[in-house]
């Protein structure tokens, strides 16, 4: 941490300055405006039963779903000596039917079990960039940082306080550095620290002044020692706040590209990950793409959420077919710890799951999930079938930990999903989740069939908890219409 902190204050005269525009009323004459006016409805019915045996009718039926206009505006100066500021404000705003009972995820503010409108400044920063550095500072948006991210799949981005120092001088090595100190969520108004913003929990409700469980048929979530103290009765985290630092080193060349990654969060957790790929021509058409992926968590410090030790790997080959036609096969594992934070799930609440196959219903992070996934994307408008169409056929089976013994048992579920994306602007060569100018339309489902062929009774009597909560099959449907200028 002090390394990094360090690099940040000997890193600004390294800067090199180049004048962009002459005095202060030319770099707000000639800044730029950025925005996105954005439609967001989803819609997920499902039943959850506590117990599928139990003599009384527990399910209800339980819709998420959300409609709500909304977007971002953005400004930012012309660089003066390479220097430049900006701010976006960010909105989303209920649209049609929203009862209060039908939680979004993540569409609308859902403070108190409502679905509320919000607007909130998601950036405020000042930038210090030429060719080879740069250095932001503030509130702002992180794109590239993996296990941090955007994550923009509902009405507004993840976005961060803290800066952020990129260096390109290595020939085809770029190094991220970055130190954060809080996070705003989705469908939040506040920044949260690095903690509460990965929603560490006692998940058992209610504990004593020991930190033991209140005996309420919930699973404890923490394992091995730590603090009680950290957390209120009901199991939320009311501890110290907690920074980030991060570093990142990502090197390119020719078809060959690799990258590695350092999340530490002090008396948390610390998380590393790596990734590479490597491309080769199967003939004059097809290419061929394999992948891999690595990470590892565990726990430091005063250890807030108990004992962590866990990761996950992945294998992924995928063929592309002349930018027209991509296939992929993919392949994750999650390591099964009952000793670790429930039972050694992926903290990802920073940003989007880096699993090969986390789809539509991004839970492959779970401990003990073993998931193969498939796929085939076709850019109609390359094939010369339709124009400013693309289409994407995804389906994958995620094998949860189950036997009868196992405390951090999951049902088993197959997930098939269909997304079609429609751009009014290009005629091809863009993909599901592109950022494009002008106006677009995503239309995402899919469909989660779930084992449920277990005797929930007998792992209650077996743990004292109920070890899962039982989720019948369901439908999720999402609608996008971005205009973005």
């Amino acid at each position: 941490m002090k390394f990094i902190k360090l690099f940040f204050i000997i890193s600004i005269p390294l800067i090199a300055n180049e004048i962009s525009v002459n005095n202060i009323s030319d770099a707000f004459k000639y800044g730029t405006i950025k925005g996105q006016i954005r439609y967001g409805m989803q819609n997920r019915d499902s039943n959850y039963h506590i117990l599928q045996d139990s003599p009384t009718d527990t399910s209800s039926n339980k819709i998420q779903a959300y409609s709500a206009l909304g977007g971002y505006i953005g400004y930012e100066t012309a660089p003066l000596y390479n220097v430049s500021m900006g701010t976006t404000i960010y909105t989303s705003n209920p649209i049609g039917s929203n009862s209060n009972h039908e939680m979004g995820l993540g569409g609308l503010y859902e403070i108190n079990g409502k679905q509320e409108s919000y607007s909130v400044i998601g950036e405020a920063f000042i930038k210090l960039k030429n060719e080879k550095h740069l250095l932001k500072i503030g509130r702002q948006e992180l794109a590239d940082y993996r296990f941090v991210s955007l994550s923009n799949v509902r009405m507004t981005p993840f976005t961060y306080k803290g800066a952020i120092y990129e260096n390109t001088s290595i020939n085809k090595l770029k190094l991220n550095f970055a130190y954060l100190t809080s996070q705003k969520a989705r469908n939040e108004t506040e920044f949260k620290d690095m903690v509460r913003s990965a929603k560490v929990s006692t998940g058992c409700g209610e504990v004593n002044i020991f930190g033991e469980c209140i005996n309420n048929g919930e699973k404890r979530l923490i394992r091995g020692n730590y603090n009680p103290k950290n957390y209120n009765s009901k199991g939320s985290y009311i501890g110290d706040n907690k920074d980030m630092p991060l570093i990142g080193a990502i090197y390119s060349k020719d078809n060959f590209n690799i990258e590695a990654w350092d999340y530490y969060i002090d008396d948390f957790v610390n998380t590393i990950y790596f990734y590479g790929d490597y491309k080769f021509d199967i003939n004059n058409k097809w290419e061929l793409l394999l992948a891999g992926q690595y990470a590892y968590q565990d726990n430091i410090g005063d250890s807030v959420a108990g004992t962590v030790n866990t990761g996950f790997y992945g294998l992924k080959l995928q063929a592309n077919l002349d930018n027209k036609i991509s296939i992929f096969t993919a392949y994750n594992k999650v390591d099964y710890n009952e000793k670790s934070f429930d039972g050694g799930s992926i903290f990802t609440g920073w940003g989007s799951p880096q699993l090969f196959n986390s789809f539509q219903v991004q839970d492959g992070n779970l401990a003990g999930t073993k998931s193969i996934g498939a796929g085939i994307q076709f850019d109609l408008g390359s094939l010369d079938i339709l124009d400013s169409m693309v289409v994407r056929f995804r389906y994958a089976f995620y094998d949860m930990p189950d036997d009868l013994y196992m405390k951090d048992a999951g049902q088993d579920r197959a997930e098939s999903t269909l997304d079609l994306r429609y751009s009014f602007s290009k005629k091809s060569g863009f993909g599901i989740f592109t950022q494009l100018d002008g106006l677009s339309v995503q239309f995402r489902m899919a469909y989660n069939d779930f084992k449920t062929d277990y005797n929930f009774e007998k792992y209650k009597l077996l743990h004292g908890y109920n070890a899962f909560s039982v989720t019948d099959d369901f439908l999720d449907a999402r609608l996008t219409i971005d205009y973005q200028f």
